[in-house]
């Protein structure tokens, strides 16, 4: 059997714990989430434009190689 001091005193220690917990997520998890939304947006801006950049590259590349093929052509149409 559980004496009955510890009976009473197990729901105060509970709720103890339990207002701690709520306190560290409101005052520390909270603001940190709002943190790392904020460095995940700025890291996926960065992502676009580094793929808008590699999409550009590739663009250029492709209309070179098709820029030499013409020159080709019209060499050995000549």
């Amino acid at each position: 059997m559980v004496n009955p001091t510890v009976r009473k005193i197990l729901p105060i220690i509970n709720f103890v714990i339990a207002t701690a917990a709520l306190g560290f997520q409101v005052s520390v998890l909270y603001p940190w989430h709002h943190q790392l939304e904020k460095r995940f947006n700025e890291m996926q801006i960065q992502q676009e434009t580094k793929l808008a950049e590699y999409h550009q590259l590739k663009m250029d590349t492709i209309k070179n190689i098709e820029q030499n093929l013409n020159k080709l052509q019209t060499n050995k149409e000549k």
